[in-house]
């Protein structure tokens, strides 16, 4: 016991100072329990960000990198509800800036519920980039003006682009369950001499 002069603490003052101490050793572990919950809260939060950010990334990047090919070459881009395949300039596993064939698949799980995203391209495995559960996923694709389509090149249009311009995937992803994507590279392939009538018999 603690002694000032020749007195020492009451029984009462002791019990006083104890419950005192154990109201604040309360309301710092309340508070610091607070602290780390709200850490948790926004780190696994930050963490879905960046997962579904690069998700996108991924989804979205050949798609951007999108160009047309002469008209004869298997590269000429041509898509429908469930899939789409051209020449991109943005290949996931290639040289990046390396005109390259891919192609992405749309296919329905019935054993998992699940709809999965797979990626070709030239020289490299098949790669599955996304899966959401449901049957829902879909692509669209938009011209020069108009409505979305499910089909590319689109039979009601006379000189319809060889690229759309803008191409978009509904999903029923709980994130991000629609991508809208800009096309940046030219649309149509520029002609050449032997693409002009006449032109190969010089």
């Amino acid at each position: 016991m603690w002694l000032t002069g020749d007195k020492g603490f009451t029984l009462l003052e002791v019990i006083v100072v104890l419950m005192i101490s154990s109201l604040i050793a309360t309301i710092l572990f309340q508070g610091l329990s607070l602290i780390l919950d709200t850490r948790f809260r926004v780190m696994s939060a930050l963490t879905r960000i960046e997962t579904s950010g690069l998700q996108s990334s991924i989804i979205t990047t050949p798609l951007k990198g999108m160009i047309p090919d002469h008209i004869e070459e298997p590269g000429v881009f041509m898509g429908d509800g469930k899939r789409l395949k051209g020449l991109t300039l943005n290949p996931l596993q290639g040289t990046t800036g390396a005109p390259t064939a891919f192609a992405m698949d749309l296919s329905y799980d019935i054993t998992d519920d699940a709809t999965i995203l797979t990626y070709f391209e030239t020289g490299y495995a098949p790669v599955e980039i996304a899966r959401w559960p449901g049957s829902e996923g879909t692509f669209f694709y938009r011209g020069r003006a108009g409505d979305w389509v499910k089909n590319w090149p689109p039979p009601f249009e006379r000189k319809p682009l060889q690229v759309p311009r803008t191409v978009r995937l509904d999903t029923s992803m709980e994130q991000n369950p629609v991508h809208v994507v800009r096309v940046m590279g030219p649309h149509n392939r520029a002609t050449r001499a032997q693409d002009l009538p006449f032109g190969s018999s010089q």
